[in-house]
């Protein structure tokens, strides 16, 4: 095998690597919840991997916290426009437009000196059904709907209680996930050394590019809409 050959087969092996992860963002993410707003997704002194079997996230490096939780329920990814200093790097020095769209991965090259290829926001989508009250229950079916029609539509069922809509609209709330953070913003998840896959094993953000800052960071959740239509 030539040199020419060798770097050639290096390189899209490389670039191969780096799409895979790319495209594992939305999954990664969905552990990226801070201590302080996890809801408890286990019993007490569940095991990590009956925490896991059951589709939620578990973290016992801050004892304070809970460590089995809900995971986020991301959804979608968006390219918004982001604070071009706050973008989190996901190409490499001169990726084109369609290689880094092809990674998954937002681009703008209209501001100069900054990065282009950068990390999309994460689109969270909860639906909740105990939480809306039977008084205000919007219709969800149809008169004789069975629990699975109902289930099967995106609505939720209870018939517990007579005299009000058992086919109802869930309580709908939209969040946005994103790394795209100042760095005085971040708030650590990892510690010293960490490596960067260490950090998204975590569920959290990466970003070496500034030095003597948090480079390991719980990404930024913010509710957008909350509705029961």
């Amino acid at each position: 095998m030539t040199l020419k050959m060798f770097w050639i087969l290096a390189i899209a092996i490389i670039q191969g690597l780096i799409h895979f992860n790319v495209r594992a963002t939305a999954v990664e993410y969905k552990c990226g919840v801070a201590p302080q707003a996890r809801t408890n997704c286990g019993f007490p002194d569940i095991s990590a991997q009956e925490c896991t079997s059951k589709g939620c996230c578990y973290d016992s490096s801050n004892p304070n916290s809970i460590w089995c939780f809900n995971a986020l329920p991301i959804e979608n990814t968006l390219c918004q426009a982001q604070e071009p200093k706050a973008r989190v790097n996901c190409g490499y020095p001169g990726i084109s437009a369609t290689e880094c769209k092809d990674k998954g991965c937002c681009f703008d090259s209209s501001i100069p000196e900054v990065i282009w290829c950068f990390q999309p926001t994460l689109q969270a989508v909860t639906r909740e059904c105990s939480v809306v009250d039977p008084k205000s229950r919007i219709n969800c079916g149809h008169p004789g709907v069975t629990p699975e029609q109902c289930k099967s539509s995106g609505c939720c069922f209870d018939s517990s209680i007579p005299e009000v809509r058992w086919c109802f609209k869930p309580k709908i709330t939209t969040e946005l996930v994103q790394c795209g953070l100042q760095p005085k913003a971040r708030i650590n998840c990892g510690y010293p050394g960490i490596s960067q896959q260490q950090c998204t094993n975590k569920g959290c953000c990466f970003d070496s590019s500034i030095p003597e800052v948090i480079w390991c960071f719980y990404p930024e959740i913010q509710e957008v809409s909350s509705s029961y239509n």
